[in-house]
Formats: structure tokens, C-alpha cells, sequence
């Protein structure tokens, strides 16, 4: 039998872009059952939140999140939720939908974000977080056009051989496919910080990155993997070692181009197969 967060969690997989036959497997329960707990889930969330309505603050909240970022209806949910804000996800929903900050997507639009997508390694941001007082800090690097994670150490401390960590177990796959990595965006803060005061930027300059820079007005790059941190909160402790973490996430069903359902593993293996070969190494000796 399934419980009352196994029912929330397939609603919200849905929202996400799970596929119904995925989330049956995973459930060990029929495709029709899947559907009518979705159905259930939505019946009753807009039920229970129809004649509320949103406080005159968060209203300006969301405004000003969507003025500022651009960014979709779930993750402004997430943040919100995080600063303690009760508010539902189809109150904010309707909220932005009925404003126009949630539009149509017109046909043939997502075909022309796959011809404009940056290729893989064009942009990789790296940041951290930390669960909890009693949990390590997450160091990840991220290619911010495929979204798959490529590295991710915990540790009790952010030093600078930890980055250094991070960016040499990337480095193989850069020479391998000879890729280049045109941009490099740290984080804010501990990263910024290592980046000025210690010899970190030779190192990375190594691995043929000239151009890094700093997520600063506002952590928007950071903000935008807030859904990757929810997950890493509700589903890291799952898993023995945070490789496993890893892999999972990065073969997740998720959403992209023409409303199909693939994988941020997938997406990175066809960049790969796409792509034209480059010519010379990418590291400087």
C-alpha cells in the first residue's frame, strides 16, 4: 500500500516530468494506479486551495522572483517553502499563470532550443550546500547545458584541494572527447573567496579555463538548481555513497526538447555523438 508521501512524491514526479509507466515500476503498482493517484492528488490540492488566496507579501515575492529570474512556478515554490512560506504550489500556479508569467510553449519552439542549446562544457557552475549543522558540504560542478552533474565530494571542509578534486575528476572526460570548457562560474562566497587568496586559479588554468567567473546579483545560477538541492536533501541519504547519488540523478526521466522525456546522461551522450570534433589538447602543459 502505498502511503501518503509515496502519493505526494508521484504527483509531484508527474509535475516534473516523470513518466507514468517509470513511476508504475518504480511503485511496483499498474499504470492506472499511477493516473488515479494523480488524479486524486490534483482533485484534491485544487479543492483545498480554490477561495485562498495568496498574502499581499508573497504575491510581491513572486512577482519580483519571476521580474528578477524568470524562473517557473515549482522553483519559486521550493524557495518560498524554504523561508517558511505556506503557500501551495497551484496557488502560486494560478497566481502566475493568470498574469502571463507562465506562457504556452509555441510549436517548434523547443526544437529551436535544442539548435541554440550551448554545447556541453561550454558553461560548468560549480556550488555547495550543506543539508544540515551535522551534515558534510556538497561541493558539485554541474554542466549547466545538459544538467548533468559531473562531479560531487563531500567533505566537512570547502579547502582548495577539494576544488582542485573537483575539476581533476572532470578532467579526463575533457580530454577524452576534447572538449573545451569555455566558462567556469563559481559560487559566491567560500569559492570566491579560495579562487583570490590562493594559487587555485593556476591550477584550474590548466585544464585550458581562462574564463571564470563569479555567480554574483542575487546566486542566479545557484538559484536556478534549486530543484537539484531539494533532491539531493529528500534522496542523497538513500544512497551508501554519494556516486550512487550521482548516477541516479543524472539518468532521472526529466522533460527536454519537443516534450520528450529523457535523461541529463542522455542528453550528454548525443551532445557527444553530435558534436564536431575539435582539434589540438585542451591542457596546458
Amino acid at each position: 500500500m502505498l502511503s501518503t508521501d509515496d502519493k505526494r512524491f508521484i504527483v509531484q514526479s508527474i509535475e516534473g516530468g516523470y513518466k507514468v509507466s517509470d513511476l508504475a515500476k518504480m511503485f511496483s503498482v499498474t499504470p492506472r494506479r499511477i493516473q488515479q493517484i494523480i488524479r486524486e492528488g490534483t482533485e484534491t490540492a485544487e479543492a483545498k486551495h480554490r477561495d485562498q488566496s495568496i498574502p499581499d507579501n508573497t504575491a510581491k515575492e513572486i512577482e519580483d522572483l519571476w521580474s528578477s529570474y524568470k524562473i517557473g512556478s515549482r522553483t519559486i515554490f521550493y524557495l518560498l517553502k524554504s523561508k517558511g512560506r505556506n503557500v501551495s504550489y497551484y496557488q502560486i500556479y494560478n497566481y502566475m499563470r493568470n498574469r502571463n508569467m507562465i506562457r504556452n510553449r509555441k510549436p517548434g519552439n523547443a526544437q529551436n532550443q535544442k539548435s541554440t542549446a550551448e554545447p556541453p562544457f561550454n558553461t560548468l557552475f560549480m556550488d555547495y550546500h550543506q543539508s544540515s549543522i551535522e551534515s558534510p558540504y556538497a561541493l558539485i560542478c554541474i554542466d549547466m547545458s545538459t544538467r548533468k552533474v559531473l562531479s560531487l565530494i563531500e567533505s566537512r571542509k570547502i579547502t582548495k584541494e577539494l576544488v582542485e578534486a573537483i575539476m581533476n575528476s572532470i578532467g579526463s572526460m575533457v580530454d577524452q572527447n576534447k572538449l573545451k570548457i569555455n566558462r567556469l562560474i563559481l559560487r559566491d562566497g567560500v569559492l570566491s573567496v579560495l579562487y583570490g587568496a590562493t594559487d587555485l586559479k593556476y591550477s584550474i588554468m590548466k585544464m585550458g579555463v581562462e574564463n571564470v567567473e563569479t555567480d554574483r546579483a542575487g546566486s542566479r545560477y545557484h538559484l536556478s538548481l534549486s530543484r537539484f538541492w531539494q533532491n539531493y536533501d529528500r534522496f542523497r541519504w538513500t544512497f551508501s555513497r554519494p556516486e550512487s547519488f550521482v548516477f541516479w540523478y543524472n539518468n532521472r526521466p526529466i522533460m527536454r526538447f519537443e516534450n520528450k522525456v529523457t535523461t541529463p546522461e542522455q542528453i550528454m551522450e548525443q551532445y557527444l555523438v553530435d558534436r564536431r570534433p575539435s582539434s589540438g589538447p585542451q591542457r596546458k602543459s
